[in-house]
């Protein structure tokens, strides 16, 4: 049987092959129009009954089941004026092999300026046989549910010899099933493939990532199907197979972007196979188009992150790599992991990093990607060069200039200037903001570190003062007034006297109280009362008092403490020494001062007399 197909309709529309057979009729879908030529007989010169004896010429068959009950009429318009068709209606409901007699026919010979024919409200025949002049039958009463087959041949004999299309148009009340227009059978509606062409005319335009492709069709099947049940979608590669659903294709071809290929839905009765809207097709067209993903690498720049200057928080989504609406955006710390989609970052918004390189997989809905890379930057945090820790007298008052080139500034003290003034010993911080970056500082107040009076050595008159720390040199006064340069002072009276140290850094003085005591120079321990002991009792409220009695090899001869009283009688080992001459010392701490050890020393001179 030949097959051929020679016009589109519309996008979407009914088309027909030529089925020159009953059993291979063409579903008829609702009340569309049909535009056809038909060419051959098919298999079978079939037995046509009526006004067609002639036999068949040029002939396809359909086959349509009424949806609404009511008056059924048609027109069958040849293209070329010169052609003459004729047609059979058998039904209702009979089958191939016992078809009857027709219930309507027409081989009228009607050739020339109207040579359209079929059925219409006017006529009141139901047969006009060849070389009749009427070239339309009366209307037919069809019910709901009834099926019915319609036969056309393009009769080659006589005065018409030639082969042309024609257009059927559907008329009257009656409407003819189609599974396409049922709401109950097609709830959803199909979405054919791809994207339209930038010229509507043109095929459809479904994306490929490569060309030429290995492409799966099946894929194409759920997104024009669009959730409706019992449809089926086959693919080809013409239109003649797409509208006959002839050759298939059933597994994954190599595909380019030149070729058209087809796509055929038709229904499947879930429970009549032979249903005769199972036989209507709906058919597409579409082509396939090189996906183009448009990406650009990026950059990023954030501040870093309080704490650890060398890492930032990035948000990924923000870079800027394509201006491709519907982009899918994945991120990827490898090339390596871009390529193979693995260890996807998640969440790409708080990506924790150095200054370095991601990759974006940047996609669209065909599964067309490019990679790009993303630069990442951090924005180390600008401190003050000329900040700088202070020291001062204790109760001094310090001035802190952060210095110029920032966009704020935010001091502890509340203070929002580049310089703050009055502030005394302490720990203080800045908010220096540059940009849209923001960097703590601290910065400390510091005393100076006063100088400390390590020790006194008395000798008679003679005070001498040794000091440690602070910053050198040093002054020493016994009044606070009046200042030297040493730290040895003579002709100082006895009794309590307080000295004063300060430092180079002319910070408040150190003072400490001390005692110069009443020296005892000579004894004569003969009993007489006189001079017979050294006594320093006077001083025993001192601490750590300590009375200390020498020779002049200076071997401890004595040692007198709160146990006798801080006295010495000129003995030693409970024996008489000798007369002579004698060193001595007192030590004691100030207890007033850290506990500085003061020494006092001398000597003293003893006469034995019996």
């Amino acid at each position: 049987m030949k097959k051929t197909i020679l016009f589109l309709l519309i996008i979407i529309s009914n088309f027909y092959y030529s089925q020159g057979d009953c059993i291979t009729a063409l579903g008829v879908c609702g009340n569309s129009t049909i535009t056809y030529s038909p060419t051959g007989i098919g298999a079978v010169d079939e037995s046509l009954g009526d006004c067609l004896s002639t036999g068949e010429h040029n002939s396809i068959w359909y086959k349509f089941k009424i949806a609404t009950s009511g008056t059924l009429t048609f027109v069958i318009n040849p293209v070329d004026p010169t052609v003459d068709y004729d047609w059979a209606v058998y039904g209702p409901n009979t089958t191939c092999g016992s078809l009857g007699f027709p219930i309507r026919c027409n081989a009228a010979t009607v050739i020339g300026v109207n040579p359209d024919t079929g059925l219409n409200m006017t006529s009141t025949i139901t047969s006009a046989a060849g070389g009749s002049l009427t070239p339309y039958c009366k209307y037919m009463d069809v019910v709901a549910g009834e099926t019915y087959y319609l036969y056309l041949d393009n009769f080659q004999g006589g005065a018409s010899t030639n082969v042309s299309p024609f257009t059927l148009t559907w008329g009257g009340t009656a409407t003819l099933a189609s599974p396409f227009t049922d709401p109950a059978i097609l709830q959803f509606p199909l979405v054919p493939p791809g994207t339209p062409a930038a010229n509507p005319s043109d095929p459809r335009e479904v994306l490929i990532c490569i060309n030429p492709a290995v492409f799966n069709f099946s894929s194409l099947t759920p997104g024009i199907l669009n959730g409706n049940s019992n449809f089926v979608v086959s693919y080809h590669y013409n239109q003649n197979d797409a509208i006959s659903g002839a050759s298939p294709i059933t597994t994954p071809i190599t595909v380019n972007t030149t070729t058209v290929y087809y796509y055929s839905v038709h229904y499947q009765d879930p429970t009549n196979p032979t249903n005769p809207i199972n036989y209507c097709r709906e058919t597409g067209k579409f082509k396939f188009k090189l996906g183009s993903i448009s990406a650009y690498d990026g950059n990023l720049e954030v501040c870093s992150n309080p704490g650890t200057p060398n890492f930032g928080t990035f948000n990924l989504e923000l870079a800027d790599v394509t201006l491709q609406s519907g982009a899918i955006k994945k991120y990827y710390a490898t090339l390596a992991n871009a390529q193979a989609g693995t260890n996807e970052i998640s969440p790409a918004t708080a990506y924790i990093s150095a200054s370095g390189e991601v990759y974006v997989r940047v996609s669209d809905l065909a599964g067309c990607y490019t990679i790009v890379k993303i630069t990442l930057k951090i924005v180390p945090p600008k401190y003050s060069t000329v900040l700088k820790d202070q020291v001062i007298c204790i109760d001094d008052r310090a001035t802190l200039d952060a210095g110029p080139g920032f966009t704020s500034y935010q001091w502890s003290t509340g203070d929002t200037t580049q310089v703050v003034s009055g502030l005394p010993v302490g720990n203080y911080w800045v908010i220096l903001q540059t940009g849209n970056c923001f960097a703590l500082q601290n910065v400390n107040v510091l005393p100076y570190k006063q100088p400390v009076i390590t020790s006194i050595d008395i000798s008679f008159q003679k005070v001498v003062v040794n000091v440690s720390g602070g910053k050198a040199p040093y002054k020493y006064s016994m009044d606070g007034t009046n200042w030297q340069d040493s730290n040895t002072f003579t002709g100082v009276k006895r009794g309590e006297q307080t000295v004063y140290v300060k430092d180079a850094n002319d910070c408040e003085e150190v003072e400490i109280q001390i005692t110069v005591p009443n020296i005892v120079n000579a004894i004569t321990p003969n009993g007489d009362g006189l001079n017979d002991y050294v006594d320093y009792s006077a001083l025993a409220y001192k601490t750590n008092l300590v009375f200390t009695v020498y020779d002049r090899y200076g071997n401890q001869l004595f040692v007198a403490d709160k146990f006798n009283d801080y006295r010495w009688d000129g003995t030693a080992g409970n024996k008489k020494v000798l007369t002579g001459n004698y060193w001595f010392s007192f030590t004691w701490t100030e207890p007033k001062k850290n506990n500085i050890p003061v020494k006092y020393s001398g000597w003293i001179l003893l006469k034995n007399r019996e």
